[in-house]
């Protein structure tokens, strides 16, 4: 990926004009949170894929957030009975893959999957993040976004860094989204390859580049480089960039 001075000057006029007004997690907030609260988060990152919609209307309702409870599903120990209810919140939200039957809903299946992984821990997801947070030494944030990309299905390279980044627990890393990678692309004049969702290796690369010739020269971490592209994107695109 080639950036330029102009480029550069461009990021430069987003920093200075959205970075104050930007919301930034705090480091370590997962610690204030609960396990349903964790949960909660792991369902939206799992709905969101294909189409943020859904996810925005789960997140504004507390009757279908209940349903999905974290306490309330890890006591079902029927798999079917976890399935269907877990599909049904899908498909009241409108998620994009969730087909009608759970047993081929792949977005029911992975939820399904992931609450069973969060299980095995002593006392659920708390257990899970105290584990990341001790992460430490060379290439820590790549291998805490790798870890839940490890045990956890349909959360790949931009959820697990937009979970991880969210809950406090990384800052040097960017959820390269579909807004994110439009200004990028249309905004800044970026050539970014398509497809990084699926190709761990690329999505890496463009990250550091971004994280290195970027973020760094204009004195900001991964995450308010992030957030401040996210939370003002339509904004953003109305600017006029030279």
């Amino acid at each position: 990926m080639h950036i330029t001075k102009k480029h550069i000057e461009r990021f430069e006029l987003i920093r200075d004009t959205f970075l104050k007004t930007t919301s930034v997690p705090s480091t370590g907030n997962w610690q204030h949170l609960s396990n349903n609260d964790i949960w909660l988060r792991l369902v939206s990152q799992v709905i969101v894929v294909g189409n943020s919609t859904p996810a925005e209307k789960f997140n504004q309702d507390s009757r279908l957030k209940k349903l999905v409870s974290y306490h309330r599903l890890s006591k079902l120990n029927d798999e079917n009975s976890l399935g269907k209810g877990i599909n049904y919140v899908l498909r009241e939200v409108g998620a994009r893959y969730a087909s009608r039957s759970p047993e081929k809903c792949k977005k029911t299946q992975a939820l399904v999957h992931n609450l069973k992984v969060l299980k095995k821990f002593k006392n659920g997801p708390k257990t899970l993040l105290q584990r990341i947070s001790e992460f430490k030494g060379l290439n820590e944030s790549k291998r805490k976004a790798r870890y839940l990309m490890k045990i956890f299905e349909y959360i790949k390279s931009k959820s697990s860094r937009d979970f991880l980044m969210e809950l406090g627990l990384l800052s040097d890393a960017i959820a390269l989204d579909v807004r994110l990678q439009s200004v990028l692309r249309k905004k800044v004049g970026l050539k970014i390859p398509k497809g990084l969702e699926n190709n761990p290796k690329v999505y890496d690369e463009i990250e550091r580049e971004l994280l290195l010739k970027v973020c760094k020269p204009l004195k900001l971490s991964g995450v308010q480089f992030d957030r401040m592209l996210y939370q003002n994107y339509d904004k953003i695109k109305d600017m006029v960039l030279n």
